[in-house]
């Protein structure tokens, strides 16, 4: 397992007064995964197709049965009539598989909050996508003072891979399921380096309001303007860091390599 980076990032425009009050206000915004541009973020579930085999069937109708017997009990529900039904669902594993995801992905959007954050302030890439095109800033984040604000439920790197993570419907592990949920993206993000932090809104569904933060002044590490950012901008930058005490770098190309570098200038 890697190291936990000291310093995440992540990158803004300067344009956006919504972007702005990341530095100005130190607020940050926990979005839900119908926000995110991936189709497959966050829309890993537990595999029904799995229920290969007739007895793997009646284990998992009677293991959903006893999970909810004192409700069923409760609601003066027919237990032998609510088998027969679930049986019958699950003779269309592709049907079933359909409805379970569509339902755990309302409910993710509904209750989950997303801080995507990463490991590198560097990435050409990243500057051109989330930065501006490199007219914006890149602010770096105390990762420990960060994870431990209390906001979040969990927090760390994600993991990517070519293949979509394969949970058993039986896998009762609800952090590891979690995790593969939130942690796990596709191979071709892998250059973000992404780092993130979550939140569940266990209570009720989140308004925009509630996935709304403020965070202490002491969660704000350093920023790093772009090489391309106005000289008007800058200014604005640097005087917001400048009431904050943050360290302050420009962005400029490398001479000789496609890298982005760094230096201080405050």
């Amino acid at each position: 397992m890697k190291d936990l980076p000291e310093i995440i990032y992540k990158y803004r425009n300067w344009t956006s007064d919504f972007h702005k009050k990341v530095l100005t206000k130190n607020q940050l915004f926990l979005a839900a995964p119908s926000d995110f541009n991936d189709p497959f973020d966050c829309r890993i579930t537990k595999n029904h197709h799995l229920l290969n085999t007739p007895e793997k069937i009646e284990l998992y109708i009677n293991k959903g049965i006893n999970e909810n017997l004192a409700f069923l009990i409760a609601d003066r529900r027919n237990i032998e009539f609510e088998k027969r039904q679930l049986r019958d669902r699950l003779k269309d594993l592709d049907q079933y598989q359909k409805e379970f995801e569509e339902i755990n992905n309302a409910n993710t959007d509904r209750y989950l909050g997303v801080l995507s954050l990463s490991s590198r302030w560097d990435s050409i890439l990243m500057w051109s996508h989330y930065g501006d095109f490199h007219r914006g800033y890149c602010i770096g984040f105390d990762e420990e003072k960060l994870r431990n604000t209390g906001f979040f439920g969990k927090g760390g790197y994600v993991t990517y891979s070519d293949e979509v993570p394969s949970i058993d419907p039986f896998n009762d592990d609800v952090k590891q399921t979690s995790f593969y949920q939130t942690h796990y993206k596709a191979k071709d993000w892998e250059y973000e380096e992404e780092y993130r932090l979550t939140k569940l809104y266990f209570d009720k569904p989140a308004e925009e309001s509630n996935r709304l933060i403020t965070l202490p002044d002491e969660c704000l590490r350093e920023v790093i303007i772009g090489m391309k950012t106005t000289d008007a901008h800058k200014l604005e930058i640097i005087e917001n860091c400048k009431a904050k005490n943050l360290p302050v770098f420009q962005a400029y190309k490398d001479s000789s390599e496609f890298k982005v570098k760094r230096r201080p200038i405050r």
